[in-house]
């Protein structure tokens, strides 16, 4: 195969880091190629990713890159882990447009390639949608369309299928067979090898900044399965405890017009571990905010532990919410004042906001994080400091949005024996939406599908 990139003995220390991010890393890929990156979360993927593509800045570096060019497999393009942080316009075909109208081409020929890539990623019809009306589905798959309406030979893709359902995931697959017939070169970093055991001819597994392991078959991974009998000892006797939540015959229209939930209804009693099912733009998000108080629904009612007006300032502290993108609720200088600001809100005594963080960051494994600015963490490091912030001030109900984007499957097995130990110690109620089952089938006492805009059992 024509060689298109060769990293030799590369290594990287990020400003300030006393540790390597990565050390004596060396990767050749060839024309046409696909290589899947795995390993635990913080093992060195994105950062190799961002190196490839040329946009490590600062910091030391040793070893080298090299890419093939120019001609073939010259040109690089890249999906990042968190969609929305490269999505800069305002409506999806703006956005579409924006790479090659810098490229400088022709009005002609940008038209085609955004109807084109838009078209694979099956948004065509969205052109005038505002993007903050998109789910992150949705959202990560016009971050695909704006860099693939680029025309790059060389894709590098950043945990691609995170914020996709099963049904997404399948078109994501598809779309990147179609590319790597064409002869597109193609390096993804991903915690879930499944949906690429056909597509890859290579698995590199790294940790701690090195490259471990290579195979040309998919390594084992952990199994996530459908729900099933439930291992709590709880279970059995929640039918005894008060109603906490009760949202009735909840109607509300989509940004575009169309009903987004038609008379939803939905009961959950105190200490219960609840899961929230639902494809991408089904509504899940919306239905959590709505609990919140930060959305209010055409009509219909919510009471939350007999509060009837759902605001944020009523809540506060009763009500922990963790976002689907981190980045939206992280904006102190360190993530110790990050998990800290909402403690302090409660007016307690600084000795116990004090102690209230440690415990918080020590429970989603962030400690080591403290002294961090949060916005230069990873995805998964956002993620697990966002639920400190959401769990410190220990509120009577947790609602987390797809908590587990950018976590391993290790790390997302312990977050949920974390949120098991909030219920058990602290009577927590614990409601979490995702695209996909949880990696325990028995950890919910309630496992629920929000489809067609309305909710019932699975």
């Amino acid at each position: 195969m024509q060689p298109v990139l060769e990293v030799k003995a590369y290594g990287y220390y990020y400003p300030g880091a006393e540790e390597p991010a990565l050390e004596g890393v060396s990767l050749a890929m060839g024309l046409g190629e696909c290589v899947c990156l795995n390993g635990p979360s913080g093992s060195g993927k994105t950062t190799l990713l961002l190196a490839v593509k040329g946009l490590l800045k600062g910091g030391r570096v040793s070893g080298s890159i090299q890419i093939a060019g120019p001609g073939p497999g010259s040109s690089r393009g890249m999906v990042f882990q968190n969609a929305e942080t490269q999505i800069l316009c305002t409506t999806v075909e703006d956005e579409a447009a924006f790479g090659p109208e810098n490229q400088g081409r022709a009005s002609a020929d940008i038209q085609r390639s955004v109807k084109d890539s838009l078209e694979l990623v099956g948004l065509s019809g969205f052109e005038t949608r505002n993007v903050e009306h998109l789910s992150a589905g949705e959202k990560h798959r016009l971050a695909v369309a704006s860099v693939l309406s680029m025309s790059p030979r060389f894709l590098l893709l950043d945990e691609p299928t995170a914020q996709l359902d099963p049904s997404g995931k399948e078109r994501l697959v598809r779309i990147l067979k179609r590319l790597k017939n064409k002869g597109h070169t193609l390096l993804i970093a991903d915690h879930d090898l499944a949906p690429f055991c056909e597509l890859a001819d290579r698995f590199v597994l790294m940790e701690r900044g090195r490259l471990r392991e290579t195979l040309n078959e998919m390594p084992p991974m952990v199994p996530v399965s459908p729900p099933g009998q439930s291992r709590n000892d709880r279970s059995s006797a929640l039918g005894a405890e008060p109603l906490l939540i009760h949202v009735k015959d909840l109607h509300l229209a989509g940004a575009d017009g169309h009903p987004l939930f038609r008379g939803l209804d939905l009961k959950i009693r105190q200490g219960a571990l609840v899961h929230v099912l639902g494809e991408n733009g089904a509504g899940k998000s919306t239905l959590l905010q709505s609990i919140a108080g930060l959305t209010q629904a055409d009509s219909g009612t919510i009471h939350i532990s007999g509060i009837t007006k759902l605001r944020p300032e009523a809540l506060l502290g009763k009500v922990g919410f963790m976002f689907q993108n981190p980045e939206r609720q992280l904006f102190e200088e360190t993530v110790y004042a990050e998990v800290g600001f909402s403690v302090k809100r409660l007016g307690l005594p600084p000795r116990v906001v004090h102690e209230r963080v440690l415990e918080a960051l020590s429970l989603c494994e962030a400690d080591h994080l403290r002294a961090r600015p949060p916005l230069t963490l990873s995805f998964g490091e956002q993620h697990r400091v966002a639920m400190a912030s959401a769990v410190a001030p220990q509120p009577a109900v947790l609602l987390l949005d797809e908590p587990f984007a950018g976590l391993d499957f290790g790390q997302r097995g312990r977050i949920l024996k974390i949120l098991s130990r909030l219920r058990k110690e602290r009577h927590t109620t614990i409601l979490i939406a995702s695209h996909e089952y949880l990696p325990d089938g028995g950890w919910a006492d309630q496992t629920l599908r929000l489809k067609d805009g309305k909710i019932g059992a699975l």
